[in-house]
């Protein structure tokens, strides 16, 4: 009798924890991932309106929570709206891009314009030691990368950026050691580039 009770109570809770686990393995979403962990998609994901909205003269990029298709993104850690499901704060982003180029040595830095466009930038300085350009004032900064070109990168240059909320300061390095940007050029068709994401306040 003690036995037959005891292999009772065994049989039911093997069935509780059957009920309440996984049923089997995840189920593919047909993009080689599990459901709820795949990528967000460009179309759909970061907004409901088909993707990357509200392009403005300054680079906005728009409601990454769009009004709808966000879930894909929440899963994985949120672009959602302040306070929204995701809790991240998102917000609405706005796009800092350029390149930046010297022609000759000394002749200053300036970000091209014709065949590339500037977003959200403009050089105010350049001296011995750094590059200093300015952007509207932002609630918070995302990331903002500073690479050479082929021209550049193959006689050892590097770049990298310094951000505040409303300042972008580049320091040169060739080598691993500091180069004077006022002396620095690989001519005129040589550039270092500039991509980065601010929030907007």
């Amino acid at each position: 009798m003690r036995r037959t009770a005891m292999a009772a109570v065994v049989s039911a809770a093997v069935l509780a924890i059957a009920a309440v686990g996984p049923a089997g393995p995840p189920v593919d979403d047909g993009a080689g991932a599990a459901a709820g962990q795949r990528a967000p998609s460009w179309s759909g994901d970061f907004g409901g309106r088909g993707g990357f909205d509200d392009f403005d003269d300054l680079g906005g990029l728009g409601d990454f929570a769009g009004t709808a298709g966000t879930a894909g993104a929440d899963a994985l850690g949120g672009f959602g709206r302040p306070g929204g499901p995701a809790g991240t704060g998102g917000g609405r982003l706005r796009v800092l891009a350029g390149v930046l180029r010297q022609d000759r040595p000394g002749s200053g830095w300036y970000l091209v314009g014709g065949a590339h466009l500037a977003l959200g930038l403009q050089v105010v300085s350049a001296d011995h030691e750094q590059i200093v350009l300015r952007f509207p004032p932002a609630r918070r900064v995302v990331s903002v990368l500073c690479g050479p070109d082929e021209t550049y990168a193959p006689q050892g240059f590097t770049c990298g950026a310094s951000v505040s909320l409303d300042r972008v300061t580049v320091r040169l390095g060739r080598n691993g050691r500091p180069a004077d940007p006022a002396v620095t050029s690989a001519g005129e068709y040589a550039n270092f580039w500039l991509l980065g994401l601010v929030e907007r306040r």
